[in-house]
């Protein structure tokens, strides 16, 4: 009796794990992703103007170049919801606007996004190229490198002669499109437009001097890193 009562465990484990066996292969089957690399560069509008000890100071940032990776998951034929991440220079560049000639110092700064983004496709087509519009969330990251902390440290910022910067992390959405163009049943091509929307990173400073810091930096508003690259995406699993 308890040698058949075993026997018939054992038969319903392999019985179960034959299903879940099977389930997990029809799912490995239907499961669809694109996987996409893109590369380009990026503008950030982000221009500050401030007086300190008398004297006019403006900073901006420089074009830089920019690569973007990502996964996106298909949900239907015209939605898609995208996972990517955004790197690149994007330089902060600070002028003493009361000098003549103007004095320029460059700190390099690099902007790393990690994003979120819901994508709608058109329903139709225009000589192979489909409109796509994308919005969604990001986490943000402004990164002066060790060569900008040291010369912040050494040199200063605006009217100090000395200053500790370091990176802002900012939360922001992401707005945009592009098109899509289909080269074989797996492989596309993309050109592809993006709104990085932050706030204004102030890299640790404080907007007005204090006890702990007499360097500042008084930026306001918002940061608009608008990047435009282009690329390739491969589709993985069921066409």
């Amino acid at each position: 009796m308890m040698k058949k009562s075993v026997q018939g465990l054992m038969a319903l484990v392999v019985l179960f794990l034959a299903v879940q066996a099977v389930q997990a292969r029809d799912l490995t089957q239907n499961m669809q992703a694109d996987v996409f690399a893109l590369a380009g560069a990026s503008t950030l509008v982000d221009a500050q103007t401030w007086t300190a000890a008398d004297h006019i100071y403006h900073t901006r940032s420089e074009l830089g170049l920019k690569y973007v990776v990502g996964v996106a998951v298909p949900f239907g034929k015209l939605f898609k919801i995208e996972t990517a991440f955004t790197g690149g220079p994007n330089n902060l560049v600070l002028t003493d606007t009361s000098l003549n000639p103007r004095k320029n110092t460059t700190f390099p700064v690099t902007f790393y996004s990690g994003s979120i983004t819901a994508v709608a496709h058109a329903p139709y087509a225009f000589k192979h190229w489909r409109p796509y519009g994308a919005v969604g969330v990001e986490y943000d990251r402004f990164s002066p490198s060790s060569s900008a902390v040291s010369l912040a440290r050494n040199n200063g910022f605006a009217s100090v002669s000395t200053a500790e910067i370091n990176h802002n992390d900012k939360t922001g959405i992401v707005i945009g499109g592009g098109l899509d163009r289909k080269l074989t049943k797996r492989l596309t091509f993309r050109i592809d437009l993006r709104d990085h929307v932050t706030g204004t990173p102030a890299f640790g400073m404080p907007p007005i001097p204090t006890l702990d810091s007499s360097a500042n930096y008084p930026v306001k508003g918002r940061a608009n890193n608008i990047v435009y690259t282009a690329g390739f995406m491969y589709h993985f699993g069921k066409l």
